[in-house]
């Protein structure tokens, strides 16, 4: 079973091509340990949704979960690509969400 959450996370390392290394959600740090699938999906885009890139995810402890990132959401500074923002900037295009946690 499974459970939707689709909450948006505070910060993701990646690695160089851009898979999650580690994501931090409600205060607490998870580290991947594999990437299972990498998938993309575009939303409503009449609706003004973009592509959104997912990753299901194992975690330290056996955890399997889903991310996504959208890159036109709007998100508080660290939770997108660093790259996408001046430094300084409180808000960065583009941020990652957790989608889904797996019992």
């Amino acid at each position: 079973m499974s459970k939707v959450v689709d909450e948006a996370l505070s910060a993701v390392t990646t690695g160089p091509d851009g898979r999650p290394l580690a994501f931090r959600w409600r205060g607490r740090l998870w580290r991947v340990i594999r990437t299972a699938e990498v998938w993309k999906e575009v939303g409503y885009w009449w609706e003004g949704e973009g592509e959104k890139t997912f990753f299901r995810l194992e975690t330290e402890g056996g955890r399997l979960v889903e991310v996504y990132f959208d890159s036109r959401a709007l998100g508080p500074a660290g939770s997108g690509d660093p790259a996408a923002a001046p430094s300084g900037d409180p808000v960065v295009r583009g941020t990652w969400f957790l989608y889904r946690v797996y019992d």
